[in-house]
């Protein structure tokens, strides 16, 4: 059996998985997070094969979306034997099941038939027992897998080349499995026969369980009516007594909020007294701050005043020393204005003759230039005449030696005649005419035909055979291939195309010379550009000469000219320091007049100022104590703070009366008892509208014969149950003895396990190391491992020793029995978590070359875990949020 595909709609936590294809031989590994379907999948293949559609068992209601009103579908594409179909079921809500089978030939059905079909199909080719050892399902108790009611025991008889059997004994096999085979399926299932008489015991069970279901929600729903009439007249009682509370909460809460109002009320007047005092407090305080002042502004004046005095004498001895410093500032500005009019003089000079050194620069550069492109011009002349490059010349000397080669194997290989004259003798060869004195000959080789005439005495004609003619036209070829290549480069023959691509070669270096000359001189100008910047250059020379005054003559050239802009530079430098110094003295100077002025300046404003403060303290504080003394002020302040003490004393009198109800307390119990009373009225009203409902459900229910319907399917059970135990007791009969009989012909077979044993132990040493064996028991399951030379019994192995023996048996026994599409996939859901890196290591290696033989399906939300398989296909699965978003 091989899986091909499936996909998961509305299944558990999946709201679509998309498409999960897998290999149908080696490695898919199926990668994803949490809760995104990976586990799904295998008990989808589970539901989607054994339950009906119309199925509301617990298994099939566990994978329902919580909260949405959807039915969970699967759909699976397999094979199985000579069998490939296409398998789609939803449960639940609009149920359907669909069938196509499109090998070894197109069918197609819908509801009970397609499930019936796959069922058929399943049972006569696949190995029920062996698809269920070869799984590992995620968070199942861990354990190792016997194959002892599998078909790896046919597959081992197989590859031992059968068991051995007396004619009797197959003859009573034959009969036994005649027996067993009326009722059973090859695969140890159930024959469709008896599923179709369970399933209607089933169906017949379960009507009749609807019914007396019905019957009992009939007597629940009267004792339900019961329950409300009595729970009405409590739930009337019970909105009474709230109600009474509520009026006596209310009462106490309205006495509290009086007691608030006369709180507030002596807040205010408290708050009254004490604005009073402190406002009192404030203007005695503001006389004191009045006095303070008034002495504070008489001092301040006359520190100022002789402050004064004291600064007059050091302004005056300022403003000398700054009129000092501006005079020789004057002078050294004077001097270092005549010292910059001898440098740009100067420097005009030193410019002047830079000028016509780079004039006479610039053209010997444009002289070059045109030079060379008189080069360029003439070498494209002799380019344009010497056609034969290296190309062409490799060309005609590889056609010369070709033509050569063709001439010495016509030569050497071709018919001639040969003719020796034993007298003076005239004769005519095909058009030529000649002579051949005594003892001379005559040799000519024969391409197509030739003719010798003796005249007045023979003709001869030679024909050359089928080899002459060949090696004729291949010279013929070859001397036309050269005489072609040598009129391309318009040369007479090879000699004369070496000359000439020497010529083309010595006139390319000449124009790259030329090309790269003037790139040199040109740089970044061209031609124009430099002739323009020469014809600029010679104005300006020629206009200075005329220009420059003659008060000083003009230096003879560039270095004199540079060593005089040199001094003068110097000169004007020591004149710019002196300039510096000069008015950085001056600045000083000026900097402390300014600071003397400054300082004398703010001493007269802030003598104006002190005197004027102190004129308007005293009369301030005069008028002040004109309209009220010191000593009234004082007494008026003492009588506010009684005021205020009087009023906080019964402001916190009030407050501790509040304080005694306990307002919050009391509100609270007010809030419950109101909402006791809307939870009453709601609760009575819900008891009225379920008594309405319940009364018109058992009004209808009772119109629906229900007792009489469950007489006729209770008997109808009946007979189909005893129907039913009298085919299973003749099933599990034939069973027993087809388990006997297999029990004892599978005991002769053990001999037979040494091809299972052998590829557990050779994917084993993959993992664990040369020296790995193991032991299998009787039900071909390991029972011992032997590493290194020590034996232990599997269940005093480590868990991940185990669980990675648990894998290799799996994958062995796929290996045998799945060569020609048989078998089973095996599927491991997110083993392997107790194996440590190198263990994960070698067992990819294991999984890998256990999987060229059959399909492996790895299921895992830790991707590293299975990395070192190399012949993996990586299928991603993305998180559920994201599914949803898509949909």
């Amino acid at each position: 059996m091989r899986l091909h595909r499936i996909r998961l709609r509305n299944f558990g936590g999946v709201v679509d998985s998309g498409e999960v294809e897998f290999a149908t031989t080696g490695v898919t590994v199926v990668e994803g997070p949490n809760e995104v379907g990976k586990t799904s999948m295998p008990e989808a293949l589970d539901l989607i094969i054994n339950m009906l559609d119309s199925s509301s068992a617990q298994k099939i209601k566990s994978v329902q979306p919580v909260g949405r009103d959807v039915g969970p579908e699967v759909e699976i594409e397999m094979s199985s034997g000579a069998y490939r179909f296409v398998y789609a079921k939803r449960w639940l809500r609009e149920r359907f099941t669909t069938l196509e089978v499109v090998a070894p030939k197109r069918e197609q059905l819908s509801g009970r038939q397609a499930h019936d079909r796959v069922q058929e199909i399943l049972d006569e080719t696949l190995d029920t027992n062996l698809w269920a050892a070869l799984r590992i399902d995620q968070g199942r108790e861990l354990w190792l897998p016997s194959f002892a009611d599998t078909s790896l025991g046919q597959a081992l008889d197989q590859a031992a080349e059968g068991p051995v059997a007396s004619e009797h004994e197959d003859d009573l096999w034959d009969r036994i499995q005649d027996e067993y085979d009326r009722y059973w399926t090859p695969r140890g299932k159930p024959k469709a026969e008896r599923n179709r008489l369970e399933e209607q015991v089933e169906e017949a069970q379960q009507e009749v369980e609807q019914l007396e279901q019905e019957l009992q929600d009939i007597a629940d729903d009267a004792d339900q009516m019961d329950r409300l009439v009595t729970a009405t007249h409590q739930l009337e009682s019970s909105k009474r007594d709230r109600e009474q509370q509520v009026d006596v909460l209310s009462e106490q809460w309205d006495k509290t909020e009086r007691l608030r109002s006369r709180i507030q009320e002596l807040k205010k007047a408290s708050e009254a007294a004490e604005a009073r005092r402190d406002k009192v407090a404030s203007e005695q305080q503001h006389r004191q701050d009045m006095t303070k002042e008034h002495a504070a502004s008489a001092e301040r004046l006359k520190t100022l005043q002789a402050e004064a005095e004291q600064t007059e004498p050091d302004l005056t001895a300022a403003s000398k020393r700054s009129e000092e410093a501006d005079h020789a500032a004057d002078k050294a500005r004077e001097a270092l204005s005549d010292a910059e009019k001898n440098q740009r003089r100067a420097n005009e000079d030193r410019d002047h003759h830079r000028r016509q050194i780079e004039t006479a620069q610039l053209q010997e550069r444009y002289e070059r230039i045109v030079e060379a492109k008189k080069t360029l011009s003439d070498t494209a002349a002799r380019l344009e005449i010497a056609k034969v490059d290296d190309d062409l010349l490799s060309k005609i000397e590889q056609a010369d030696r070709e033509a050569i080669r063709a001439e010495a194997a016509f030569t050497t290989g071709a018919a001639s005649v040969e003719l020796t004259a034993k007298r003076e003798l005239a004769l005519q060869l095909d058009d030529e005419e000649i002579t051949l004195l005594a003892g001379e000959t005559k040799k000519s080789a024969v391409d197509v035909e030739t003719s010798w005439t003796i005249p007045d005495v023979a003709e001869i004609r030679v024909k050359s055979g089928h080899g002459s003619k060949n090696l004729a036209a291949k010279r013929r070829d070859a001397h036309n291939e050269l005489q072609r290549l040598c009129e391309m480069g318009s040369v007479a023959d090879i000699d004369e195309a070496r000359k000439m691509a020497r010529e083309r070669s010595e006139a390319k270096r000449s124009r790259d010379e030329a090309t790269e000359a003037i790139k040199r001189d040109l740089r970044d100008l061209t031609e124009e550009e430099i002739q323009t910047k020469i014809d600029g250059l010679n104005k300006w020379i020629a206009s200075y000469q005329v220009e420059r005054p003659d008060d000083a003559p003009l230096p003879e050239d560039f270095e004199a000219a540079k060593q005089i802009a040199s001094g003068i530079d110097r000169a004007v430098a020591e004149c710019r320091d002196h300039l510096e110094a000069c008015q950085k003295t001056a600045k000083q100077t000026d900097d402390t007049l300014l600071t003397e002025q400054i300082k004398a300046a703010e001493l007269s404003g802030q003598i104006k100022n002190a005197d004027s403060e102190y004129q308007n303290a005293e009369q301030r504080l005069a008028e002040a104590r004109q309209q009220r003394a010191d000593a009234d002020m004082t007494e008026e302040l003492a009588k506010a703070t009684q005021a205020v003490e009087t009023a906080q004393g019964s402001l916190d009198a009030a407050e501790a009366e509040l304080l005694a109800t306990d307002p919050d307390t009391l509100k609270a119990k007010l809030d419950n008892a109101r909402q006791a009373v809307k939870r009453s009225e709601a609760d009575l009203r819900s008891n009225q509208d379920r008594q309405i409902k319940l009364k018109e459900r058992l009004e209808l229910q009772g119109e629906e014969g229900l007792h009489t319907q469950l007489d006729e399917k209770l008997s109808e059970l009946s007979h189909l149950e005893r129907k039913h135990e009298s085919v299973e007791a003749r099933a599990r009969a034939a069973e027993l003895l087809y388990d006997t009989f297999d029990r004892f012909r599978r005991e002769a077979h053990q001999r037979y396990m040494a091809p299972f044993k052998e590829r557990i132990e050779q994917l084993g040493r993959i993992v664990f190391n040369s020296s790995f064996e193991v032991a299998l028991d009787e039900d071909l399951q390991v029972a011992d491992r032997t590493l290194d030379g020590d034996t232990l019994a599997v269940d005093q192995l480590s868990t991940g020793a185990q669980e990675q023996i648990g894998v290799l048996c799996r994958l062995a026994c796929a290996a045998i029995v799945s060569p020609d599409g048989g078998g089973a996939p095996v599927i491991i859901d997110d083993a392997l978590g107790w194996s440590d890196p190198e263990r994960l290591r070698s067992m990819g290696a294991a999984i890998s070359t256990s999987s060229e033989q059959c399909q492996v399906i790895i299921l895992t939300c830790t991707p590293g875990r299975y990395a070192h398989i190399g012949n993996a296909t990586t299928i991603g699965l993305p998180a559920v949020d994201r599914l949803r978003d898509d949909l």
